[in-house]
């Protein structure tokens, strides 16, 4: 078990804040380094994860940068090394994978909330989140190449799968930025909205998410992750199981229950007089 402090120390690379009821927000705390991401910063945040998935008033995250940029990627002013096995080269890439995995498999929504931008690892970041609201200046960047090194994070993964090998490319060969505008157009992005109020925006539709219903969240989430990577006869079979899951449990029954309460509570309307 580590040894480091709580990720809400004075002190931590990570924020963590309740603006509202159900909401956790999770802020990357180094904004000095526009919230470049360290061995430390993955731990806090794989540590926050595993601390808000045992929650159970929670209905989602909001993961966001304290300032005005989100993430800048990993820092290349701190060492990505550690230990002594043969991959001790990329310890913080190990760290950074295992953390984007966890995110992955949390429960509930994990929604990414972009200013300024993301880049490089920080973008792999925020498209490991399941949704992604950004300024509509914001710039992402994946600079990998010209720096001499491979997309990271995932960052190839995610670009694929969501826009296509070609249009990835593009991002990936050149690293040119695109604009938040762009991202929602190209679908690497739900939502722009002005600057200054991402994490407003973020907040306001994680509070509206519905809170009693974390079992056909968590299991839906399950499925959108599987639909990336399943064929789908593999994928009806996991479908199969959630959906036996959901209909024989607590929420599906409550659900029935709240419709024919409402149901019955309508006035019934007469029927118009119908002509002879």
């Amino acid at each position: 078990m580590s040894t480091r402090p709580a990720a809400d120390a004075t002190d931590s690379p990570i924020k963590i804040e309740h603006p509202l009821g159900g909401v956790l927000l999770i802020k990357l705390n180094r904004p000095q380094a526009r919230n470049s991401l360290t061995m430390d910063s993955w731990l806090a945040l794989e540590q926050a994860l595993d601390a808000a998935a045992e929650n159970p008033e929670l209905r989602a995250v909001v993961l966001s940068g304290e300032g005005a940029y989100f993430c800048a990627g990993g820092d290349l002013k701190s060492t990505p090394a550690a230990g002594f096995r043969a991959t001790a080269s990329v310890a913080r890439l190990d760290a950074a994978q295992r953390t984007m995995l966890k995110m992955r498999s949390f429960p509930l929504p994990i929604i990414a909330a972009v200013e300024g931008g993301a880049a490089g690892l920080g973008w792999s970041l925020a498209l490991a989140c399941d949704l992604l609201f950004t300024a509509s200046d914001a710039a992402f960047v994946a600079p990998f190449v010209s720096r001499g090194v491979v997309p990271d994070g995932g960052a190839a993964w995610f670009l694929a799968q969501r826009v296509g090998r070609h249009r990835a490319a593009e991002l990936l060969f050149s690293g040119r930025p695109l604009l938040g505008d762009e991202a929602v157009a190209w679908g690497l992005a739900n939502r722009a909205v002005a600057g200054g109020t991402v994490v407003a925006a973020a907040l306001e539709y994680a509070a509206s998410l519905p809170a009693a219903y974390g079992h056909a969240m968590e299991l839906g989430k399950r499925l959108l992750d599987a639909a990336e990577t399943l064929e789908l006869k593999a994928y009806y079979e996991l479908e199969r199981v959630t959906a036996a899951l959901c209909q024989n449990g607590p929420e599906a029954d409550r659900a029935r229950r709240e419709f024919q309460a409402r149901a019955a509570a309508k006035p019934v309307r007469d029927e118009p007089n119908k002509k002879a």
